[in-house]
């Protein structure tokens, strides 16, 4: 038997080839944690339900959706927990939301979003009344919230970047984190539990990595 030798150069251009041939990482916001469960498979909408028409869809691996009005809501509903996603603006001044801790009905009329909901607001701006970042009723019972613009301007990506929300829904409080930094706290939200959601505003955004960890906290223990 004829034994062939390997050299270095050549184990490093197979190296090369396969980490070329290799399905790329899609990046995380952060490492998993423990008990972290993902929401989207990266392959249809399992586990979720399209409101009032939406335009939501799955290209690349991605959830995107593409202008027009309505929701994506979670088909289960969630108590204390982190709730991760990575998001994108594909335009200018994009608008999307996300949903946390909403209920399953919907407004009746032409834009068809929740009616007893929780938004934390996902849009291409930093100015104006409701930045990017800022907490928005959707017809839940009133709540206090502060949004610190400076660090928000500090933190955010423009179009066509990735961002990374970590919103953390424990009791009555919830803190906002945009790309690790704390943006927006809340207090005395009443609804303890709840969908979580994606919000289709006549924008194009992308978004991935979503994920969700459960904490046993005040509303999985009382079972409100």
């Amino acid at each position: 038997m004829i034994r062939k030798s390997i050299t270095l150069p050549c184990l490093l251009g197979m190296a090369v080839v396969a980490a070329t041939d290799a399905a790329p990482r899609v990046a995380s916001s952060d490492d998993n944690d423990p008990g972290e469960v993902s929401l989207f498979n990266g392959k249809n909408l399992d586990g979720w339900v399209i409101e009032n028409n939406a335009q939501f869809s799955v290209r690349d691996g991605l959830l995107v959706v593409n202008k027009g009005a309505g929701w994506l809501r979670s088909e289960q509903e969630y108590g204390d927990f982190v709730f991760k996603i990575d998001f994108r603006f594909l335009d200018k001044e994009a608008n999307s939301g996300i949903f946390v801790r909403t209920g399953r009905t919907s407004n009746d009329d032409e834009y068809g979003w929740p009616d007893n909901g929780y938004q934390v607001q996902c849009m291409d701006i930093l100015t104006g009344e409701n930045p990017c970042g800022k907490m928005i009723p959707y017809g839940a019972p009133p709540f206090e919230s502060e949004t610190d613009r400076e660090t928000l301007a500090k933190v955010f990506r423009p179009t066509g970047q990735w961002n990374s929300y970590e919103i953390r829904c424990v009791g009555e409080d919830l803190a906002v984190k945009l790309n690790g930094q704390v943006v927006t706290t809340a207090r005395h939200i009443k609804n303890h539990r709840g969908h979580v959601g994606i919000q289709a505003e006549f924008g194009r955004l992308e978004f991935r990595n979503l994920r969700i960890t459960m904490i046993d906290g005040p509303s999985t223990k009382d079972g409100n």
